[in-house]
């Protein structure tokens, strides 16, 4: 008599010490009978043979504990990997052995992932907006479905939502009466019905809509019961699906993806909902955008943003929900990850994938730059405002490390983003600089290329008045006396290039270059020099590493604000790397470095 334990899908048996088969379901006899081996040893190789041994032998240590392994065996010509599953039967004279095809687990898995994305794409095509009510916990959750991914409505409280859409007044007063009903009936969790009333619920924009609401009550084998139903807005005369409301309210139209406010309100939502410890936000955008609008028109550059919106919509696929925030910028709402590794998976695919955009068109190819922020990761990381203040800081990295790069906030190497009280940092499209002044100071460039270092202190002097620094010096080597410098206010404390000491600092410039918008970030990653420079009172800085011919480290170039933080836009970054660089030139010219 077969033991009941095999009376499963997965081929299982009894075997003796040696691991010949002594009892076993068909599934086992057809696997192991094979070529009249039973015995699972002659099954695999010497190394899988030593593995299997060795779990044996631990099972006889510790009888009651099961082990796992993976082995492979050939069955009908293909060779197949199983997991084997053993353990010491209670008498300790035998093994419960059971191999589960881990091909076959494949391929019921994606069988079932197809019919999902079968049934969520027919739902998407009908327009509906999906909705689930708990009667045992109260829960009204409320969705869409685009692009295979479920965008929130409402999921709350069913009783707090009913009294609020009366109390908005976003049910027509003549309807509130079959509302109510609506309300009664769903509770009691016992009829199917449908209604129809006036409202402005799905689109949220005080638009009167008309609803057909269908709802049943189903109860599944846990004997839990769940109440499903569709929300449809529908025309007034012919009482089609009118799903153009739904996309107007929610949907971008040129990507397909959410509009800027939809992404918003998802993206509050998700920080302060019942998963908000894996909530995570990505803000990205395309690097230098204009030029390609410039170069090929508008109507190129939006097809452009069209691609890369799929791009990032296949990326994601349903694990995070993505919107457009305008312009050329997206933000994605991570809410499933949990390891890094996924997120860099999915960041990684998007930006290979952008530059594979239109290459023919183009010279060069896309590029694009993300700054990922997850919550409770770094100080004040836990609320809407301070996640999205950290993801765009990580993108304001991502650019000035040199763009076509990811960046994922972590304070051990980034420092902190989000500094509590950080509400006087300039922001980047509060600052403007005269066109005369850049005009003037690449004309002064051009002499210091021209006629060398005297006019040095001059074009300091001049890049301080055009950015606004407090300090700009010229460092050789580790020298505590600047070899330039601008015109300094007697107040002014004097800088410090012993920094170049510090390796660690080093690694953190890109092409020789490092701006840093507020000094606390420093804090984590090189103590040592966040000490150094907030002793001399700096708070925000752009530095430049000078290099010898050999590409050696032999002096630095640092532009340094005192009295504010200050997220130092493109272009005061451009305009100080040019100078410097052009600097480095020159003096390698006239033999100072």
């Amino acid at each position: 008599m077969i033991d009941t334990k095999f009376s499963i899908a997965h081929a299982a048996g009894r075997f003796d010490m040696a691991l010949n088969i002594i009892d076993g379901n068909p599934q086992m006899f057809g696997l192991i009978g094979t070529g009249n081996y039973y015995s699972l040893y002659k099954m695999m190789n010497t190394e899988e043979q030593q593995r299997v041994a060795d779990a044996a032998f631990l099972c006889m240590q510790s009888p009651g504990i099961s082990r796992d392994e993976c082995v492979h065996i050939t069955h009908d010509g293909k060779v197949c990997c199983y997991i084997l599953n053993i353990k010491l039967t209670l008498d300790g004279d035998a093994y419960d052995i059971e191999l589960i095809n881990v091909s076959d687990t494949e391929n019921r898995i994606s069988e079932l992932n197809r019919r999902l994305t079968t049934a969520r794409d027919y739902i998407s095509l009908t327009g509906e907006t999906i909705f689930t009510y708990y009667p045992d916990t109260q829960r009204f959750y409320m969705y869409y479905i685009r692009n295979r991914q479920n965008i929130t409505l409402f999921d709350t409280d069913f009783d707090e939502w009913s009294s609020e859409m009366i109390s908005q007044d976003r049910i027509q007063n003549e309807d509130i009466e079959t509302f109510e009903t609506f309300c009664s009936i769903l509770k009691s969790a016992n009829f199917s019905q449908t209604y129809t009333f006036h409202g402005c619920i799905i689109s949220d924009a005080n638009q009167l809509e008309r609803y057909r609401v269908t709802f049943e009550p189903k109860t599944y084998e846990n004997d839990e019961t769940v109440v499903i139903g569709t929300w449809a807005v529908i025309h007034e005369t012919t009482g089609d699906t009118n799903t153009s409301m739904l996309e107007e309210s929610y949907i971008d139209s040129l990507t397909g993806l959410l509009n800027k406010k939809s992404i918003m309100n998802y993206a509050e939502n998700a920080i302060t909902g019942k998963n908000c410890a894996h909530v995570a936000f990505a803000i990205m955008d395309i690097d230098d955008f204009k030029g390609v609008n410039d170069s090929f028109g508008h109507m190129f550059g939006d097809k452009v943003i069209k691609a890369v919106g799929d791009v990032i919509q296949n990326a994601i696929g349903t694990n995070a929900v993505a919107g457009r925030m305008g312009g050329d910028e997206f933000l994605v709402v991570f809410e499933k990850f949990t390891d890094e590794i996924e997120f860099r998976n999915v960041l990684r695919c998007i930006k290979t994938n952008v530059a594979k955009i239109y290459p023919d068109q183009m010279k060069r190819h896309l590029t694009c730059s993300i700054g990922l922020a997850r919550y409770g990761v770094g100080p004040f990381s836990t609320t809407y405002h301070d996640l999205f203040k950290i993801a765009d800081r990580s993108l304001y990295l991502a650019k000035i490390k040199g763009k076509n790069r990811y960046i994922i906030y972590k304070p051990e190497l980034h420092g902190d983003f989000n500094v509590q009280n950080d509400d006087d940092i300039i922001n980047v499209s509060n600052t403007f600089y005269s066109e005369t002044d850049i005009n003037a100071l690449q004309n002064m460039l051009t002499d210091l290329i021209v006629y060398g270092t005297d006019s040095v202190v001059e074009v300091l002097d001049f890049l301080a008045h055009v950015l606004t620094l407090n300090r700009v010096s010229v460092f050789f080597g580790d020298s505590a006396t600047p070899a330039f410098t601008n015109t300094l206010p007697p107040d002014v404390p004097a800088a410090d290039p012993s920094v170049l000491k510090n390796l660690k600092y080093i690694y953190l410039f890109t092409n020789n270059l490092l701006a840093v918008s507020n000094l606390q970030s420093l804090e984590f990653s090189t103590p040592e020099v966040h000490k150094l420079l907030s002793d001399t009172g700096v708070t925000c800085f752009m530095q430049y590493l000078l290099r010898d011919r050999e590409g050696e480290v032999v002096g630095l170039i640092s532009a340094d604000v005192f009295d504010r933080f200050s997220a130092f836009p493109k272009l005061a970054v451009t305009l100080f790397s040019d100078m410097c660089r052009i600097m480095n030139g020159v003096f390698l010219r006239e033999n100072l470095i």
